[in-house]
């Protein structure tokens, strides 16, 4: 199994709420999405990834482990 080794939000992010709609445990967005202080980030794989591929903007970027 994947783990993440690090999320990153992008300054383009235009705080469009579609993150937190989706995986509101991981992301909070008030002006831009910020990712929640500890949040075991190995339960929410699945809506972490759908989160970065529906992102209109791109603005959510996922390091993998090898």
């Amino acid at each position: 199994m994947k783990k993440i080794k690090e999320i990153k939000i992008s300054s383009g992010c235009i705080g469009c709420g579609t993150c937190e709609t989706i995986c509101p445990d991981v992301f909070k967005v008030d002006s831009i999405s910020e990712l929640k202080k500890d949040t075991d980030l190995s339960q929410h794989l699945d809506c972490i990834k759908e989160s970065a591929d529906v992102c209109p903007v791109g603005a959510i970027e996922i390091e993998w482990e090898n």
